[in-house]
């Protein structure tokens, strides 16, 4: 190639770099060829420049043929709906044959997903041609002319300015990765340790039922009582060290690499939605006390997912394997693990894949399959909220609130507990270990008339029939 054709191609890429913002997706300098893109300008085309040989016309269609099934590729890792392609062919002479079919108007492909615009710039018409260019692109008359003597030097100078400026994007992103921390994954972290603390010096977590339900544990009777909060605090309380230390460590080790890949505000609403919708599943599923920052870390595990299926020819091999590895040794252990939230894991790690769906990444085109995700997750959670508490009205083993509600006695929280035993009556699932408490209760608040009634209740549910010792003559 001449110099002529070098300075063309190197001046047309510094202008669209540094002028428009335009981003280098794919350089082959072997083959003179590349792609970018203006992810600050949407409206704006993709363009690829190529500097070839084109001799004949049959060579342009194998390559139009070919920069379409490219396009289609990459209109699906940008999540477009519709590409449009400016194809730029930088060529010594013009090829032999009839190429007015690609050139004289633009292309779509058969899904009409791809709009082509092919632009010949070749030697002797090159200043002829190159305002072909500026006017498809609205872009100021007389940018691009050649000069009339171009050498080494010129050409040397134009590709320097276009590599500098690669070359110090890189560096400014480097210096701006190291110094931007996973604030979010610390604070989150930090929460966590905080409140574990106070709820170790206020009487512990890891054999204390009472304690962990008063800071907000996940208990369906006050859940059906309207404690509507106990959908959020779940996902900061631990039962135990050990529980907190392996969230912790799971937290720290995956948190920062979402917190950069999704950015900031996104990881937090990824952690805190998909936090929600796995206490939700645990709340229509699991009639146990329970809780747990794992709800939030399996969310931050299907949206690592997520990035899988958005762009499996990046994080297939490099992030798939692992996380799906670990997503299922974690799932089988919860399987043959007793006192481990199953349905909350899951359901965790559905919502964090759907929330993730419906955010998409930063700098990413908007897709309407991305509103189809922010419904799907609205809708399931809407659905399991509702035949959830549609549960709460109907009877259920009354066993494990009779237990917290003595808890609550025990420790002189009447209200709370009469609110337990309450939701129990309505929902028809009282026996009599409900009447004994509801009985104990009102004998506390010298309510004796109430006491009464309550005992016989509990003596008419569970007769008391003690042994008789007769004799045999």
């Amino acid at each position: 190639m001449s110099f002529q054709e070098q300075y063309i191609f190197w001046r047309l890429t510094n202008y669209f770099l540094v002028e428009e913002g335009y981003r280098l997706i794919h350089l082959h300098e072997k083959k003179q060829e590349l792609w970018l893109d203006n992810p600050a300008q949407k409206k704006r085309p993709v363009i690829r420049i190529q500097m070839k040989e084109l001799s004949w016309a049959n060579v342009v269609e194998r390559d139009i043929e070919q920069v379409m099934r490219v396009c289609e590729d990459l209109r699906k890792q940008m999540g477009r709906l519709k590409l449009p392609l400016v194809n730029i062919y930088i060529t010594p002479f013009a090829p032999v044959g009839d190429i007015s079919e690609w050139f004289d108007k633009p292309l779509q492909s058969d899904n009409e997903k791809i709009h082509l615009n092919n632009i010949l710039i070749d030697k002797e018409e090159a200043n002829a041609q190159l305002p072909g260019i500026e006017e498809s692109l609205n872009i100021p008359a007389g940018t691009f002319r050649v000069p009339e003597d171009i050498d080494e030097a010129v050409v040397v100078k134009e590709r320097s300015h276009v590599i500098n400026y690669i070359t110090t994007k890189v560096s400014e992103e480097q210096v701006q990765a190291r110094k931007d921390k996973p604030y979010v994954t610390y604070a989150l972290l930090a929460i966590q340790i905080v409140v574990f603390l106070i709820m170790t010096f206020t009487g512990g977590t890891s054999n204390n039922t009472y304690n962990l339900v008063r800071w907000g544990a996940k208990f369906n009777p006050l859940i059906y009582a309207g404690e509507w909060w106990r959908f959020i605090t779940p996902m900061f309380i631990h039962i135990g060290l050990l529980h907190l230390l392996m969230n912790s460590v799971v937290l720290y080790i995956i948190g920062p690499m979402a917190e950069k890949l999704y950015g900031k505000w996104r990881y937090a609403v990824i952690y805190f939605i998909s936090g929600i919708t796995g206490v939700v599943a645990s709340f229509v599923f699991n009639v146990n006390v329970s809780a747990g920052a794992s709800t939030a870390i399996f969310g931050i595990f299907g949206a690592l997912l997520y990035l899988v299926v958005l762009k499996p020819h990046i994080y297939a091999r490099s992030l798939g394997i692992s996380i799906a590895g670990l997503v299922v040794v974690n799932l089988v252990v919860d399987l043959f693990s007793q006192g481990i939230d199953l349905a909350g894991h899951v359901g965790g790690l559905v919502g964090g894949f759907l929330i993730a769906g419906a955010l998409s990444m930063p700098n990413q085109y908007f897709h309407w399959r991305r509103v189809l995700y922010g419904i799907s997750v609205v809708v399931l959670t809407a659905f399991f909220l509702w035949f959830g508490f549609s549960k709460g009205q109907q009877p259920y083993d009354p066993q494990n609130a009779n237990g917290v509600a003595g808890t609550f006695i025990q420790n002189e929280d009447l209200d709370t507990a009469q609110t337990i035993l309450d939701r129990l009556k309505v929902s028809n699932s009282a026996d009599d270990a409900t009447f004994t408490n509801l009985a104990v209760i009102a004998t506390l608040k010298d309510n004796e008339k109430q006491a009464a009634i309550y005992a016989k209740e509990a003596i008419r549910m569970q007769p008391f029939n003690p042994p008789c010792p007769f004799l045999i003559s």
